[in-house]
């Protein structure tokens, strides 16, 4: 059975970005080891705390984290959660260990996104948002370069900010040159236009003539939190939580923009990953999206007909796929609510959200399914919808 992966990451050295990019690193004020830490847990959903009301982020993570990472700055182990999933590794950094651990589970291709590639971009934002774009190509041709020789099983994925629609075509075109098949494009708007914003077009047109999927992932999306959620008299662990239960809107808003706004419509062999944005969404939104889209249901809100070619399950079924990751998603009952083939296998490896025997955790929770369905979730459905 052929498994594919469509969601794994490489652990990027601490001091990759000084080694790709000299200059760029000398303009951007460094990253300590904390503001990482920071960035990767909460550094988001920070944004919609107005600064005043900020706590300290540490206060948000578990002790058990906060102990084992301030051990890890005075020279001690890193927390045994992540060495256990794999992040201190040879593979989690290396194409050849990579390819070896990935014989020992079986799989056959996975697609390959950042981890501490995207920090720099984030950082520039917050501080420099000119040189936000040069950090991003940084890490483009820093992943170009590590996969290259690689790329038939480990596949690159070029990040993009469609601010600048020419320069993100230059990256999905040069990126596909090098292996890359997959473009990861943040789930929310972009220079306060939507995805299906008229200026888009030829990005995803291209994106459909030289077979490169779009990625929507966690961390390139959250949805707006209005400010005074957080002004709850300081319990902001509550807050935190309310985030998380939003954050199953970024995936709906991203699709529901790109399906009612006629983008699937208009180029059908666009391929969506979505990634770790959870699955338990996935059915509900499938109906509810179908149903604006019944003209024999009118509603108060729908101002004209919905005219389009096929239902939005439809688009969805032939275009988007959805991946789990092992931490927050389980297979049953979701994947019976949808149809076969939507949902698709990920380890997210060497996150510690993920897991190094995802396959086998998989395998087991296949279970009940068909062959067809559980050779579509591990790796028919991907291929076919990826062209790998």
């Amino acid at each position: 059975m052929r498994i594919i992966d469509v969601d794994s990451h490489f652990n990027e050295p601490a001091d990759w970005f000084a080694k790709a990019n000299p200059a760029l690193a000398a303009k951007l004020p460094k990253m300590t080891v904390a503001e990482q830490l920071i960035d990767v847990l909460v550094g988001d959903l920070f944004s919609s705390v107005p600064p005043a009301m900020r706590p300290d982020p540490m206060t948000l993570l578990p002790a058990v984290v906060v102990e084992a990472y301030e051990k890890s700055l005075e020279g001690g182990d890193p927390p045994q959660i992540a060495i256990d999933a794999g992040a201190y590794s040879p593979e989690a950094y290396e194409p050849a260990p990579r390819l070896a651990w990935m014989d020992k589970r079986g799989i056959d291709k996975q697609i390959v996104l950042p981890s501490n590639g995207y920090h720099p971009y984030r950082h520039a934002m917050r501080n420099d948002p000119s040189l936000a774009l040069p950090a991003l190509e940084t890490y483009n041709n820093w992943a170009l370069d590590q996969l290259a020789g690689y790329t038939e099983r480990l596949i690159p994925v070029v990040v993009v900010d469609l601010m600048d629609v020419q320069w993100s075509l230059k990256q999905i075109m040069e990126g596909r040159k090098r292996g890359a098949r997959a473009a990861f494009v943040k789930a929310d708007p972009h220079g306060d236009k939507s995805l299906d914003h008229p200026d888009f077009e030829p990005f995803w047109a291209t994106c459909e003539d030289i077979g490169m999927a779009v990625m929507f992932h966690v961390g390139g999306g959250r949805a707006a939190m209005h400010p005074g959620w957080a002004n709850n008299g300081g319990n902001m662990a509550a807050f935190y939580r309310q985030a998380s239960l939003a954050r199953r809107l970024v995936p709906q808003l991203a699709l529901g923009a790109m399906i009612f706004g006629g983008v699937l419509e208009r180029y059908p062999n666009l391929a969506i990953v979505v990634s770790e944005l959870g699955i338990d969404w996935l059915p509900d939104f499938l109906e509810a999206a179908d149903a604006e889209a019944d003209n024999s249901r009118p509603r108060m809100l729908s101002f004209a007909p919905y005219n389009l070619t096929l239902k939005p399950s439809e688009f969805m079924q032939r275009q988007v796929i959805v991946s789990v990751v092992h931490q927050q998603d389980r297979l049953h009952p979701t994947i019976d609510r949808v149809p076969e083939g939507m949902i698709v296998f990920s380890s997210d490896f060497p996150h510690i959200e993920g897991h190094q025997e995802a396959v086998a955790i998989y395998d087991k929770q296949c279970e009940g399914l068909s062959q067809s369905a559980r050779e579509a979730f591990f790796g028919t459905s991907a291929a076919r919808l990826l062209g790998i």
